[in-house]
């Protein structure tokens, strides 16, 4: 039998390797959302078109129709939950490879696109707001055009998709409609104003994918060394002070 030292002594140097999960481990090659498409374009433009022209009146027949009929609906009554669930689907875009859900990118990786998409999407949104200064239906102000939690909720829709797959981008497109609704429904905004923050959200998501590839070189970010990811828990035994303790090495 070997004595109480040496097994101490052995204890210390067991380790248990835990390698990363597949959830969170980007492609060798780079995704199809990282290789630009002139017809990824033709969505987010066509939002972009139809909110522009109702920008130049906003007024007009059919934008007064549809804020009327939203009046209608409403009453008066106003519903403020479209505050909150506007960031739902940029959180979830972050967190569900952490959680367990397959990835096509490792979490650098995810938030350098959602750092990039999210930062376009309030160049062209927020920035718009101070140039166009479109009159708010309920009159509270004039930054009305384009609608910045529509931008956001479908910036964050479009995240989803490109990352998760269509399943998760319902999902996400579904949350993202519902502030669309509120927005109206509250009176916040004109309906030019709600397409023009769809096509801007949904065009900052791909901007943010199409950019990846270079911001990988900016940063030194290689595919291969975010896949040596280890958790080493070792074990100890104090004879002196007859003790236990674990020590935790990880590397990310």
């Amino acid at each position: 039998m070997l004595p109480l030292q040496a097994l101490c002594a052995t204890s210390e140097l067991d380790s248990l390797e835990i390698s990363p999960r597949e959830s969170d481990i980007s492609s060798e090659t780079d995704t199809l959302c990282e290789v630009f498409n002139s017809k990824q374009l033709i969505v987010p433009g066509i939002f972009m078109v139809s909110g522009l022209v109702g920008a130049i009146d906003y007024e007009n027949s059919l934008n007064r129709s549809v804020n009327d009929a939203f009046n209608d609906l409403s009453d008066g009554h106003t519903c403020k939950i479209d505050d909150y669930i506007r960031f739902l689907p940029s959180a979830s875009h972050l967190v569900l490879g952490s959680v367990g859900v397959k990835s096509k990118h490792n979490f650098k990786e995810r938030l350098l696109i959602s750092a990039t998409s999210h930062a376009a999407m309030l160049i062209m949104g927020y920035g718009s707001k101070f140039i166009i200064e479109e009159q708010r239906p309920d009159l509270s102000n004039n930054h009305s055009f384009p609608s910045g939690h529509v931008a956001l909720a479908f910036t964050g829709a479009e995240l989803l998709r490109q990352e998760y797959g269509t399943a998760y981008g319902i999902a996400g497109y579904a949350v993202a409609s519902a502030v669309a609704f509120l927005r109206l429904y509250n009176n916040r905004h004109w309906f030019n104003d709600v397409l023009m923050g769809a096509g801007i959200g949904i065009l900052s998501a791909r901007i943010g994918c199409w950019l990846l590839p270079f911001e990988r070189n900016l940063f030194k970010i290689n595919n291969k060394s975010n896949k040596t990811s280890t958790i080493a828990i070792t074990p100890a035994y104090n004879v002196a002070d007859k003790s236990l303790s674990v020590s935790l090495y990880a590397v990310f």
